[in-house]
């Protein structure tokens, strides 16, 4: 398993902390500011062939945009594969995704396969995560 680069880790915990902060103070100027400021740093990191799965991970995370989010957490996936890194945080957020936009369907496989990787690697606090999902999947794809 590769380990996330301390400046990497660092950076990406910043931003987030940022733009968390300015969604609980309501203000979305300051949001648009910080993650733009992300968006940039994201960039820089993908061209000079830094982008660790974790960054895109984040940055899915802190997507407006459903489509680009989506995109974001399929290369994640894919560079955490590659990597040999866990894969059920990615997982369960696609399922997150999915279930937001009443893709049930969609969303009840990918809470499924995050639930059994998060098992599987021991990440009791994520297996609940995914359970409390399907089950708010579950619930509402009936109403």
């Amino acid at each position: 398993m590769a380990k996330i680069p301390q400046d990497t880790y660092e950076e990406v915990r910043e931003f987030a902390l940022l733009i968390t902060n300015a969604v609980m103070a309501d203000d979305d100027v300051l949001r648009e500011t910080h993650y733009s400021a992300f968006h940039a740093y994201y960039e820089r990191q993908a061209c000079a062939g830094r982008c660790h799965p974790f960054l895109l991970e984040t940055l899915a995370d802190y997507t407006d945009d459903e489509r680009l989010a989506l995109d974001y957490y399929e290369q994640a996936l894919c560079a955490s594969k590659q990597l040999k890194e866990p894969i059920h945080t990615i997982l369960i957020a696609i399922g997150e995704r999915h279930r937001i936009a009443k893709r049930f369907e969609i969303a009840e496989t990918y809470l499924r396969g995050g639930r059994v990787e998060a098992e599987r690697c021991g990440d009791l606090e994520m297996v609940k995560e995914a359970e409390n999902l399907l089950a708010k999947n579950n619930s509402t794809c009936f109403e």
